[in-house]
C-alpha cells in the first residue's frame, strides 16, 4: 500500500476552497444589492408561509408525532446498514478472503427478520394510529 500524496487530496482541497469561496460570495452579493433601512410592520412580522398566523410559536405537538420521527430514524439507519452488507455480498466472488455467500445471507436474513418483528411490534402498539382528539 502506498503512501497518500498531498495531490491525493487536491480534489477535497479545492471543493472545500469552493464552498467557502460561494457561501462568502453569497452572503457578500446578498449584503450589497439587499434593500437596507427599510423597516415596516409587515416586515417585522414573522411569516408563516403566506397564511394568518394561527398559533403560538411554542405550541405543543402530540406524543405521536415524535414517534413517528424517532421510528422514522430509526428505520432509516437500520436500512442504511445494508449498503455495506450489498458491498461486501458483491465482492465474495472477487476476494478469496471474503465469508461465504451462505454466511452473508444469514446475517442479512437474522438482520431484516429483527427488523420486521420491530415493525410489527410498532404496529401491534398502533403508534402509527392516528386519532382525531377531541
Amino acid at each position: 500500500m502506498r503512501e497518500p500524496d498531498l495531490n491525493d487530496y487536491l480534489p477535497v482541497l479545492l471543493m472545500l476552497g469552493w464552498g467557502v469561496v460561494f457561501a462568502v460570495g453569497a452572503l457578500g452579493a446578498s449584503w450589497l444589492l439587499g434593500e437596507k433601512g427599510k423597516k415596516s410592520k409587515y416586515k417585522d412580522r414573522p411569516y408563516e408561509c403566506g397564511m394568518p398566523i394561527q398559533s403560538e410559536a411554542h405550541a405543543r405537538f402530540g406524543v405521536k408525532f415524535y414517534l413517528v420521527a424517532v421510528l422514522f430514524i430509526l428505520f432509516d439507519v437500520e436500512v442504511v446498514f445494508m449498503y455495506p452488507w450489498a458491498v461486501s455480498f458483491g465482492s465474495t466472488t472477487v476476494r478469496g478472503d471474503a465469508p461465504s455467500t451462505a454466511l452473508l445471507m444469514w446475517e442479512i436474513l437474522a438482520f431484516v427478520v429483527i427488523l420486521f418483528l420491530g415493525w410489527a411490534y410498532v404496529i401491534k402498539k398502533g403508534v402509527l394510529e392516528w386519532h382525531k382528539e377531541d
